[in-house]
């Protein structure tokens, strides 16, 4: 094989894993692992570059599996909006697809048996075997293959908001915090609501552009079960929702006063709700760069909380 196919190998596995959306997994892994320094002191390099590797390798494998059973089910077709494209182009073959899946999920799994090894060699967890961190694992995985795969799945059933929320959100800072801390705490679950509303808010952003194409498929999204007008109110709040988490988190002193540098993002986010409420709703085209956009706002702004609260930790303020 030339270095032109290996080339064109490599871009084609690119797309299909969806490496521009890997920040949606970073930021909750990062933020956890630095909350529980925050909060406790407590911080293993070595396991928070473990804890958001795994959580890359799972996100590839949701996204591959994903892009399989879209294309199955006819929901990823020509002329269509959504997934990554390879396999509606040929540049792939499901079996490809699918075995790319499996592998990525086997690895997050693989890093997940070494840190239960950890907890169970560990004398700083009260949970044997970390059997906590277990549950979160396992959770991710069938929630990644429930995402589109079988008659009920979730995105088309009107679940993949809150699937996304759970897994991208609450789960993932859980998760991060759990392996720096070996412990369980409410402080996480809070302090994870910023991000699960801003990842939400990009799956929302995903379903209102393609309203159209989903109902043609016969794919229940919230958008296309409620409609345009109050698709676009849910994804105001997705939106808006987390600002309004930090400043009460700082205000009642679960964050330090730096954990509110996310608001310096707010004018990325004006824009976007300004394109949603002056777009047609026919208009799916102009809707498309809001997508990439809310991603790029879900992180900064969960980078800005997680700088905010290095700073409050070094500072003391």
């Amino acid at each position: 094989m030339d270095s032109t196919a290996v080339a064109e190998k490599k871009a084609d596995w690119g797309l299909a894993v969806r490496a521009f959306s890997f920040p949606a997994s970073i930021v909750p892994v990062v933020l956890g692992g630095v909350l529980a320094w925050y909060a406790t002191g407590k911080f293993n390099w070595i396991l928070f570059i473990l804890s958001i590797l795994a959580g890359v390798f799972y996100h590839c494998g949701c996204n591959l599996i994903n892009d399989y059973y879209d294309h199955r089910k006819g929901v990823d077709r020509e002329g269509a909006y959504g997934g990554s494209g390879v396999l509606v182009s040929g540049a792939m073959e499901p079996a490809q697809v699918m075995r790319g899946a499996i592998t990525f999920f086997a690895l997050g799994s693989l890093i997940g048996f070494f840190f239960l090894y950890h907890f169970h060699t560990s004398t700083e967890t009260p949970w044997p075997f970390g059997w906590p961190l277990l549950a979160i694992g396992v959770a991710g995985l069938i929630g990644a293959v429930w995402y589109t795969s079988g008659d009920v799945s979730a995105k088309y059933n009107a679940l993949g908001i809150p699937l996304v929320f759970l897994m991208m959100g609450t789960l993932m800072v859980v998760g991060g915090w759990f392996i720096q801390t070996g412990t369980l705490d409410w402080l996480p679950v809070i302090i994870s609501l910023p991000v699960g509303f801003m990842v939400a808010a990009i799956l929302q952003a995903n379903d209102i552009r393609d309203i159209d194409d989903d109902s043609k498929a016969g794919v229940k999204t919230l958008s296309n079960l409620t409609g345009p007008r109050a698709a676009r109110q849910q994804y105001y709040f997705m939106l808006f929702a987390p600002y309004v988490c930090v400043v009460i988190f700082a205000a009642f002193g679960l964050i330090s006063w730096f954990g509110l540098l996310p608001l310096v993002t707010l004018p990325l986010a004006l824009p976007l709700a300004k394109l949603f409420a002056s777009t047609p709703e026919t208009d799916s085209e102009k809707l498309n760069p809001s997508i990439e956009n809310t991603a790029k706002l879900h992180m900064a702004f969960g980078m800005l909380l997680t700088i905010g609260l290095v700073i409050g930790k070094l500072t003391g303020f």
